[in-house]
């Protein structure tokens, strides 16, 4: 079954929602098909289903901080500058990168963010 890209997001949302990475990730790879450009696009169209609150950062497992279920690491997004951080390991770095870059608004004179856990699914990793 070949996807379009909205109806995929939809469907991944859905079972990412429904804690069921298993049939999201089989949604995404049927979505993909193959094609980088459509990987590219769906990659980021699940990046944009995400809320980030303008003056948050939000941390977290990957897959809720992207909305991305290929994700197996933790991870953490900026609502008021495009930066962010992936591939942490631990919660605890994640956290710690966030908090950082919390700094880094602060050091600029901007407003400071606030750093907030961001969680969607309950798994056991």
């Amino acid at each position: 079954m070949t996807y379009t890209l909205a109806q995929a997001v939809d469907d991944i949302t859905a079972s990412i929602g429904d804690a069921d990475l298993e049939t999201a990730r089989l949604h995404f790879t049927q979505a993909v098909d193959g094609d980088p450009a459509r990987l590219t696009d769906l990659v980021k169209r699940l990046a944009a289903t995400v809320e980030i609150p303008k003056h948050a950062i939000i941390w977290g497992f990957g897959v809720d901080v992207w909305g991305n279920p290929h994700r197996r690491d933790y991870a953490w997004r900026c609502g008021d500058c495009p930066w962010t951080g992936s591939n942490y390991r631990t919660e605890r770095g994640a956290r710690s990168a966030a908090t950082r870059h919390a700094g880094e608004h602060q050091a600029a004179g901007e407003p400071v963010p606030t750093v907030t856990k961001y969680a969607v699914l309950t798994l056991t990793r």
